[in-house]
């Protein structure tokens, strides 16, 4: 059974690192994120192009959180929480297979550093100690090299190849999914 409850919303430290909720504060910071066409390259979502925009994906985040379906956290440097520069989290619980899919998303000035290594294995650590989930399943696009070596240097198993998975902006796109089960 996953523990679903998020309340109070857990904040996660590494060396380097808080992963703290993300805030209608955060709008502004959200918007230069997820308006960044680099960063959202493989990523099929809008584009935050306006602060409505990102308070709309706060609220989202928000909602996830608070009806148990998701959890996202701000990614910031420990010395500076109010600076956030990328997102990740459990995007979806599937009950059933007590399984959850990551996701993850860093401003292209932050790329490079091993921010996205660091907090993965917090979050991961989160998922299988706390929330009980017994493997976390990454999709990704085939064409994201970058996501593919993160999982890979992270131990996450290619599982399966999914073609015209979806379409975005009338685009049909492939999906490629790794797995990492939990260590008993």
């Amino acid at each position: 059974m996953l523990n679903l409850n998020f309340n109070p919303f857990p904040e996660l430290k590494t060396k380097r690192l808080l992963l703290r909720q993300v805030m209608p504060t955060d709008a502004k910071l959200v918007m230069r994120i997820r308006g960044n066409e680099e960063a959202m390259r493989y990523i099929p979502r809008p584009r935050a192009k306006t602060m409505e925009d990102a308070l709309a994906v706060v609220k989202m985040l928000t909602d996830g959180i608070n009806d148990g379906k998701s959890i996202n956290w701000a990614i910031a440097n420990i010395n500076e929480p109010a600076e956030i520069f990328g997102i990740m989290g459990y995007v979806n619980f599937y009950l059933e297979q007590n399984k959850a899919e990551i996701g993850y998303m860093l401003h292209p000035d932050y790329w490079g550093k091993g921010y996205v290594p660091e907090a993965i294995l917090e979050v991961e650590r989160f998922g299988f100690e706390q929330i009980n989930l017994q493997a976390i399943e990454a999709k990704i696009d085939p064409r994201n090299d970058n996501s593919r070596k993160i999982l890979r240097r992270n131990n996450y198993q290619f599982d399966r190849l999914v073609k015209k998975e979806m379409t975005f902006q009338g685009e049909d796109l492939d999906s490629e999914y790794y797995i990492k089960n939990r260590i008993q």
